[in-house]
């Protein structure tokens, strides 16, 4: 019986150093950004283990993993913008990028973040260029900016964020019949500043979207 309990108590002794070797793993790894501070004792086989080391090895545990921050919206990991959440970031500008290896499924889109800092006819050089834009523009700064789809914009709205006015934007095309009857292109793909066809743009209020000639100048409402 002196045996059985014997054996019974090195079992325990082992699962809990381990226990207590893969927190001290995890803390280590940096994943939270958290080091180990105060005494911490290691243990050898055929070691006598005290209870008061074991003691002071949690304690020190309990206060590496209760001084892990919580993450907040606003703060030290993540920061609120524009509609969204950047993580692993106190600022959007160094927001991290998340990849994912897999299929992500969700049905959220993108909303309003800023514009671009100059103005630009309808020929923009295509869509992609006109993404490269708002991703190097200053109110945005992240490689997810995109030029604002008009269902974004609507979302935005919605959730009360404030629109620049006077800002191109791509609702993909639809035809004016008013006098004078224009075809709202995208300015033709955003490759084509003609007098004579339209491209999307907040009006002058910025309070609903409309439509303007493509030889004007405007900057491009940017959506992240």
């Amino acid at each position: 019986m002196h045996h059985t309990d014997k054996s019974l108590l090195a079992t325990f002794l082992r699962g809990l150093i381990a226990g207590i070797g893969f927190t001290f793993g995890i803390l280590s790894m940096g994943l939270f950004a958290i080091s180990l501070t105060g005494t911490f004792n290691t243990f050898f086989s055929g070691q006598v283990v005290k209870a008061s080391d074991i003691n002071t090895n949690f304690s020190t545990l309990r206060t590496a993993v209760e001084s892990i921050p919580d993450w907040t919206k606003s703060g030290v990991n993540a920061v609120f913008s524009s509609g969204a959440v950047f993580i692993n970031t106190s600022s959007q500008a160094n927001a991290a990028t998340l990849t994912v290896n897999g299929r992500i499924s969700s049905s959220a889109v993108g909303v309003y973040c800023g514009t671009t800092s100059a103005t630009y006819t309808g020929n923009i050089g295509g869509y992609s260029t006109a993404k490269s834009l708002c991703e190097a523009s200053s109110a945005c700064n992240n490689v997810n900016a995109h030029m604002c789809t008009a269902h974004e914009l609507a979302i935005s709205r919605q959730l009360g964020i404030t629109i620049a006015s006077n800002t191109w934007f791509t609702s993909h095309g639809y035809w004016v019949g008013a006098v004078p009857a224009v075809f709202v292109s995208d300015c033709e793909g955003w490759t084509s500043d003609s007098s004579s066809i339209g491209g999307s743009f907040n009006n002058p209020s910025s309070t609903y979207g409309s439509w303007n000639y493509c030889n004007n100048n405007f900057k491009i409402s940017c959506c992240l």
